[in-house]
């Protein structure tokens, strides 16, 4: 059911006794009082009078406002007042931590622009919308939003579903699964002893699904043996410095069910394909397709093959070479891996952790669309050194992974712009290796990997550099490459890769933004490798911006 949880209709049941005394307050822009006001504002109140249609003046603008008293379900009065609102996110403010005792419901579009607050013009709130239904909502004691009397509430998709309290007295539901759940309430009559029987199953399922998570990971810190030689990723031989051609040779993978759980690594890392529901697609590229789906009730990211490589071995063997190296990372700035499922080769899939920002490239495009400033900020520099915390760790392995494919559109984000790096799939890293392969994503790639050389961990420093200038100028790599006939056509990739190769074109920046950020952008992009940082010196240059500039 896409609607809230059980959990959060015991909770909203728990308050529903303060609901016959709550007044509604709403303002509108429009004289009349109709259609879907800026905000709903519910709270208990003593000696209320109903008002139909008053005007106000808040600083120069001039506002609407209707009271009504006796509201007896607060829920079903935000839905009927914003029912011409696509979406609408209700935020409830208790008096005590743990959220309880009610003080206020406010209900309001979340539209990414400031909004009135109240009645007196003394309150603002911004609601901003992020993918999949998560949502955070900035609240000034002001008229004009900001200032120093600003806090900040972020709810995920994960929290509104279960009607989470957020630290340490907001609650947060969307119009999504409110009205999921008041469908689901009508169609199924619960009562409350089938209500308190699901509780106690729900906590039982999720203790045992603790259980078995802190059971997986201590098997995995015990297990002996180095996995990382089967993987196809590019590694440094100790000796000689230079790439293991042996590296790179195709894993023997399984090639049906029963190989499926003849493989150790694979087997131990099995979820219940059942408990894996797959929901609406989020992107499709030349090998697989990631959607957003629930396991165990979870947001996830569920990433599955093509259906028509899904019977092909070669595939297959690629697909659980990728999952044989995730299960192996663990640090907090790479997406964590949750489990592989399958009932038979064609529905394979393994499920990531779900980020509720989106990735880093649909943000740059959010940024380019609304003239967001050009430059380095602390936000941004703050992304980079979470990319630079990825690579130092993923370098430090031994042997070292290397990425391969960093880019923007390989970088998610929380909705608080906490950033990871994500997809390390590896048929695509081995057919990026020459200039004519994945030409898309060679955008960010290395002179050495474009040419077909050896290359190293500088390799992936390289397209850090170009996600600087990313992260700076908000377009795409290369986006100021003219022809030479000025004609303002831009070249095609082919010719740009040539040029990138060449060293006759790099990666530009700003030119009014932090000199410490455009000399570390352009080292990382430096043609020869050896003139790049290493991801532990860039890591410690963003460390030391950070604290001393920004």
């Amino acid at each position: 059911m896409r609607g809230i949880s059980t959990l959060a209709i015991v909770a909203m049941a728990a308050t529903v006794t303060a609901d016959s005394v709550m007044r509604g307050l709403r303002v509108f822009r429009n004289s009349n009082c109709a259609g879907t006001p800026l905000i709903l504002s519910m709270a208990i109140e003593s000696g209320c009078e109903n008002q139909t249609c008053d005007e106000k003046y808040f600083g120069d603008e001039t506002y609407y406002v209707s009271n009504e008293c006796n509201i007896s379900d607060r829920f079903e009065y935000a839905r009927v007042s914003f029912i011409n609102a696509s979406t609408y996110v209700v935020l409830e403010n208790y008096t005590e931590a743990g959220c309880e005792n009610l003080l206020e419901t406010l209900t309001l579009v979340p539209t990414g622009t400031c909004q009135v607050g109240n009645d007196q013009g003394t309150t603002s709130f911004i609601a901003n919308p992020y993918p999949n239904n998560s949502f955070s909502i900035e609240y000034s004691h002001n008229a004009s939003c900001g200032g120093e009397s600003y806090s900040r509430v972020t709810a995920t998709s994960f929290n509104i579903s279960r009607g989470d309290c957020i630290a340490p007295d907001y609650r947060v539901y969307s119009s999504v699964y409110l009205n999921a759940s008041a469908s689901a309430s009508k169609s199924s009559g619960i009562g409350s002893g089938t209500i308190v029987g699901i509780v106690v199953a729900v906590v039982v399922v999720a203790l045992f699904v603790l259980g078995f998570v802190r059971y997986r990971k201590r098997s995995r810190k015990n297990s002996e043996g180095n996995g990382y030689r089967k993987v196809n990723s590019p590694t440094l031989d100790p000796k000689t410095d230079e790439l293991d051609e042996a590296d790179f040779a195709a894993s023997q993978g399984p090639q049906s069910l029963a190989s499926l759980w003849d493989d150790e690594d694979i087997a131990t890392a099995r979820i219940p394909r059942e408990k894996v529901e797959v929901q609406y697609l989020i992107s499709r590229g030349g090998y697989g397709e990631v959607y957003y789906g629930l396991y165990f009730g979870t947001p996830v990211a569920i990433k599955m093959l093509l259906p028509q490589l899904r019977k092909s071995v070669k595939h297959v063997n690629d697909f659980l070479d990728e999952v044989k190296l995730l299960q192996r990372l663990d640090h907090p700035r790479v997406v964590q891996f949750v489990g592989i499922a399958w009932d038979t080769l064609a529905d394979l899939c393994f499920a990531l952790e779900y980020m509720e920002g989106g990735d880093l490239r649909a943000l740059l495009v959010s940024y380019e669309e609304h003239n967001h400033p050009v430059g380095f900020d602390r936000s941004k520099v703050t992304i980079a050194l979470h990319v630079a915390h990825a690579l130092t760790y993923l370098h430090s392995l031994d042997p070292p992974i290397l990425h391969r494919d960093l880019k923007s559109k390989n970088i998610v984000l929380s909705p608080d712009l906490e950033a990871k790096v994500t997809d390390f799939g590896i048929s695509r890293e081995r057919e990026d290796k020459t200039m004519t392969a994945g030409v898309g994503t060679s955008l960010w790639m290395a002179p050495e990997v474009m040419l077909g050389q050896r290359y190293d961990d500088k390799a992936d420093v390289f397209s850090l550099g170009v996600v600087l200038s990313e992260l700076d100028l908000h377009v795409l790599p290369y986006s100021h490459a003219k022809d030479n006939s000025n004609s303002g056509r831009k070249l095609p990739d082919t010719a740009v890769l040539q040029m990138v190769a060449l060293g006759k074109i790099h990666v530009e920046f700003s030119s009014e933004t932090l000199q410490s950020m455009v000399e570390l952008g352009k080292s990382c992009v430096a043609l020869d490798p050896k003139d790049r940082p290493s991801a532990a010196e860039v890591l410690y240059k963003l460390q030391l911006i950070l604290r001393q500039v920004l």
